[in-house]
């Protein structure tokens, strides 16, 4: 049985980016079934695009990626729904990798490799053991989603910028929950986790490869409120509920997070006076957060 696959990619202001997305995806060697370009309302000239390719364009009001993917996941018609990010280069064998391990009735969703735009495939840094989506009970992740495995392996979590699920199962799990804000940090893990306790498997497919166009950058004392405010909620109704003795390795790995995920993470902290506070208030609120379901 061939399986349908609704291609959903959530966008904003990045048309130069997206049209060489959409290109890399209309040069696949497999047959498409659809694609999905979520536009939160872009002002660069982005709604053109659909003039060129043969796309389901949507423009949403709200700037949210969560709440753009369910728009996506609302609108799709495929078996599965595969997102990706709207500055990433899929390779030509990306679908046919993307759908083998569905075989499996078993397999709720399938996750690929990423790697640095412009690097080649035998790049990755290594992040600790040799694990690819592994999710700790700190609520600590081990992504690893460069690493080049040899065969395909059943993990915890996906990169959210090359991921898919069977369509059917997200739609009985009400999607992608949208009590992740801001910079929507840890949703896809969230949706992982949730899948998993339907009894459903997650498969990383190393060959299923896109090239993302990531940057390392500067952030401030508002990406630090998010990241630990969405942190803290993923691990309150995610890890807690299930083990109540891991909060004292949480805070250990909130605060001080392995060098070496930093420096992979590309991501440099700018502390500012409102740093630590915003760090108290993001435990504050993720936790209320859960408190409040």
């Amino acid at each position: 049985m061939t399986i349908k696959v609704s291609i959903v990619i959530v966008t904003y202001n990045r048309c130069s980016d997206l049209k060489e997305c959409l290109t890399s995806i209309f040069n696949l060697k497999d047959e498409l079934h659809e694609v999905i370009v979520v536009d939160s309302n872009s002002a660069d000239g982005t709604k053109k695009l659909k003039d060129y390719f043969p796309i389901k364009y949507v423009s949403i009001s709200e700037r949210s990626m969560v709440h753009a993917r369910n728009v996506g996941i609302s609108v799709a018609s495929g078996d599965v729904v595969a997102f990706l990010d709207d500055d990433v280069v899929v390779h030509r064998d990306w679908l046919k990798c993307i759908t083998e391990p569905y075989s499996d009735n078993n397999v709720g969703g399938v996750g690929g490799r990423v790697i640095p735009y412009g690097k080649s495939d035998k790049f990755y840094i290594k992040m600790g053991k040799n694990e690819v989506g592994k999710v700790f009970n700190s609520g600590f992740v081990v992504g690893n989603f460069d690493f080049p495995l040899e065969n395909i392996v059943e993990v915890d979590s996906f990169i959210g910028c090359n991921m898919s699920f069977r369509r059917g199962i997200l739609l009985r799990m009400g999607g992608f929950d949208e009590n992740y804000k801001g910079t929507s940090y840890r949703d896809e893990t969230d949706t992982c986790m949730h899948l998993k306790r339907f009894g459903y498997k997650l498969m990383y497919h190393p060959k299923a490869l896109v090239w993302h166009k990531f940057k390392g950058k500067q952030v401030g004392s508002e990406w630090l409120y998010w990241y630990v405010r969405n942190q803290t909620y993923f691990y309150f109704k995610n890890i807690f509920v299930q083990s109540k003795t891991s909060f004292p390795q949480f805070l250990h790995y909130t605060f001080f997070p392995p060098r070496e995920y930093v420096l992979k993470s590309g991501v440099k902290i700018k502390m500012e006076p409102l740093s630590m506070l915003n760090v108290l208030r993001g435990l504050r609120d993720g936790y209320k957060t859960w408190r409040e379901l």
